[in-house]
């Protein structure tokens, strides 16, 4: 994510003060990793506002006119191609011995004509990618002025690493970036201006079906819009941070992106009357702004009205409701989607944007009134005669409280072994916008809702940004002081590391890692049906597995296309009588005519498991098993008169569905079971020779 510096220093009082390209180093320590910081605007020098008083066209050079531009100084001769010159225009000029692109302006002979100067483009600026023609400057920009007062060319963009600010989708906007810089250098963070919408008027028609999709939906109508371009400090900070300039009314909803990283839409309004939030029906066709149709499922979330689609909610717009040049009325919304299903519904249509990386963080709902009012005051103060043609329409069932945090002072110090005074953290957390009451042994903290929807939870969560802010290079390194036990668990690693290491070596097999729930169309392929737990969100390959054998034989069945006979072992969780059981699974396959000889050596492994890690026997007892398992030749396994497990074998007609003219044969031992059992003591005689 790239961030200006020119936007983030009108939102912190006496930014003047603060060394922006400095201060990044801090801002990696404390809060996200900077990839890189880039000066802007250094390569334009002696550049200022000019105007041409007299244009002629060239006499040989269709393309070409002779120009008399005034620069404040004197009026000069410049020989242009730009299509765009005409007499009273107003452009930035490159005086003789300036600077753009690098290149330093001198007198140069063109075609004839004798040039003392360059005028420029917004791309030769270095502002936008537009060379089509020379930039062309409002009437009220005075003639000889340096063309920074007026442009904000000169500028520090930063890149900072977007994995870092995953959990924080309070920093995926300049106003949230603003306040960790203003906390991390002891200023005082502004409040943005905005402009309240009247309270009364038409409310407008806004439906939300899904409200597990939508959380909240906040629109309002705006009319007689008349200004179509932006001003230029909107436009260089689109451009500097990786957007571009469309139109007045789209690049503000993108500069509300840029400012609070919540994403706006602008429908035309003599396209969209009113609004429903809803899914769109399987296979229906929608194109979007990018004019590529795309095919939707009843898992997208739409911004529809009856069977007409605006938008794919989140993500984007269509094509039949954009803003065109001649819109001017609009209905704009500010929406909070679910995380999820936004990310959901962008992967499977292979439409990432820059909205659906904002949603998919979990921005705060909260935000979207604060956008409104921000976006109206924008707009009012570049276009003064707009019309409210609605008040504000919002639907927010389910509003998102602030939290509250005991922070005990105790739990505090013993974490970071540093005894700060009550008002250096109340000043800390207060800094971040927190709201903090001190009391004797702890600290009652409210956490702001935009911290609160990923990031903030516990009270170790506070500990931190109370470290972090107060500089991790402040607090003293010690090593950590603890009793280092083993505890039942390593000491049962150890048994099973060594069963895994006798298989592996004493009998030749495979160690495989199989997924803890099963694949739907593998117990389809058996024709078996489980009512086990399922995994929320999933529809296929959500069932949690009871039975580690079915996992292995699908791995075994999978090798065989490759070797004659397979053997795989596992040990595994599954999920049975709701708690998680460790088991051991090894499955032998081979020709159909070798099953008696793995039927024995399946028996003479766990015995064998058995003699070394007990010193005691194994017996087995005929059983009845369900599902795809032979009945008489599958068996329990017993030690002495404790159940370990289970020998099955899996029947000709489900193991020809496996893999034809191949046998199966499996053994499953719970090893909690195992493990529990007391190894028996061996008694050792000494042996005398006798003499005959």
């Amino acid at each position: 994510m790239k961030i200006s510096c020119n936007v983030l220093k009108k939102y912190i009082k006496n930014s003047e003060k603060i060394d922006f390209y400095k201060i990044w180093d801090t801002f990696t320590i404390r809060t996200a990793e900077v990839e890189g910081v880039e000066v802007k605007g250094e390569d334009v020098k002696n550049v200022v506002v000019g105007e041409i008083v007299e244009c002629n066209p060239h006499p040989k050079k269709e393309k070409y006119h002779i120009l008399k531009v005034d620069n404040g100084e004197k009026i000069v001769d410049i020989l242009c191609g730009a299509p765009n010159v005409k007499k009273g225009l107003k452009t930035p000029i490159v005086k003789v011995g300036g600077m753009v692109c690098g290149i330093t302006i001198e007198p140069k002979e063109i075609a004839g004509v004798m040039s003392y100067g360059m005028l420029c483009s917004g791309k030769e600026l270095g502002i936008s990618d537009d060379q089509s023609g020379i930039l062309e400057l409002p009437d009220n920009y005075i003639v000889g002025k340096n063309i920074n007062e007026y442009i904000p060319i000169k500028d520090i963009v930063v890149e900072i690493d977007n994995k870092s600010l995953t959990n924080r989708p309070d920093l995926w906007g300049h106003y949230g970036i603003a306040r960790e810089i203003a906390a991390i250098t002891g200023h005082e963070l502004l409040d943005l201006p905005v402009l309240e919408p009247p309270k009364e008027g038409k409310k407008l028609d806004i439906v939300v079906n899904n409200k597990d999709l939508c959380l909240r939906y906040t629109g309002i109508k705006l009319g007689n819009i008349t200004k179509k371009i932006s001003p230029f400090d909107i436009q260089t900070a689109l451009y500097y941070t990786g957007s571009r300039s469309i139109s007045l009314l789209v690049d503000l909803t993108n500069y509300l992106m840029l400012e609070l990283g919540q994403p706006m839409h602008a429908f035309d309004a003599r396209k969209v009357e009113s609004i429903e939030v809803g899914l769109a029906k399987d296979n229906d066709k929608f194109t979007t702004l990018d004019g590529v149709e795309r095919t939707l499922s009843n898992e997208d979330l739409m911004i529809k009205k009856n069977n007409k689609y605006f938008a794919i909610a989140g993500v984007m717009g269509g094509l039949e409701s954009e803003i065109e040049e001649d819109t001017n009325s609009i209905i704009l919304e500010s929406a909070n989607f679910n995380s999820y299903g936004v990310r959901k519904t962008a992967i499977k249509l292979g439409l990432r944007t820059d909205a659906s990386a904002h949603y998919e963080k979990s921005l705060d709902p909260n935000m979207t009134i604060l956008a409104i009012k921000r976006f109206i005051y924008l707009l009012k103060e570049i276009d003064s005669d707009i019309t409210f043609e609605s008040k504000v329409t919002d639907i927010y069932p389910n509003p998102l409280k602030e939290p509250k945090i005991k922070l005990y002072k105790a739990t505090l110090n013993k974490n970071i072994n540093v005894k700060i005074t009550d008002e250096i953290v109340k000043n800390i957390l207060e800094s971040l916008s927190f709201k903090v009451k001190v009391f004797k042994d702890f600290f009652e903290v409210v956490v702001p809702t935009y911290r609160a929807t990923k990031d903030i939870s516990l009270e170790a969560d506070l500990i931190e940004e109370i470290a972090r802010i107060y500089g991790y290079e402040n607090i003293s390194k010690e090593p950590l002081k603890v009793d280092l036990k083993f505890t039942s668990i390593e000491t049962n690693y150890k048994l099973f590391y060594d069963i895994k290491r006798l298989l592996a070596t004493k009998y030749n097999m495979n160690e495989v890692h199989t997924y803890l729930w099963y694949k739907t169309a593998f117990l389809a392929k058996l024709g078996i049906t489980k009512d086990n737990v399922k995994l929320l969100g999933k529809k296929e390959d959500n069932i949690l597995r009871d039975d580690l054998t079915l996992s292995l034989l699908e791995y075994a069945a999978n090798n065989l296309k490759n070797y004659d006979k397979v053997s795989l072992f596992e040990i595994g969780t599954i999920i049975k009588d709701n708690k998680n059981n460790k088991m051991l699974s090894y499955v032998l396959s081979d020709n159909t005519n070798n099953m008696e000889s793995l039927y024995n050596l399946a028996k003479e492994i766990i015995s064998t498991i058995s003699l070394v890690y007990k010193n005691k026997e194994v017996s087995f007892k005929n059983i009845k098993l369900d599902s795809i398992y032979d009945n008489d030749l599958s068996c329990e396994i017993y030690i002495e008169d404790i159940l370990i497990g289970l020998l099955k074998v899996v029947n000709n007609i489900s193991a020809s569905k496996l893999y034809k003219k191949k046998c199966f044969v499996a053994v499953e031992i719970n090893l909690e079971e195992f493990s529990n059992i007391n190894k028996k003591d061996l008694k050792y005689i000494n042996v005398v020779n006798i003499k005959k």
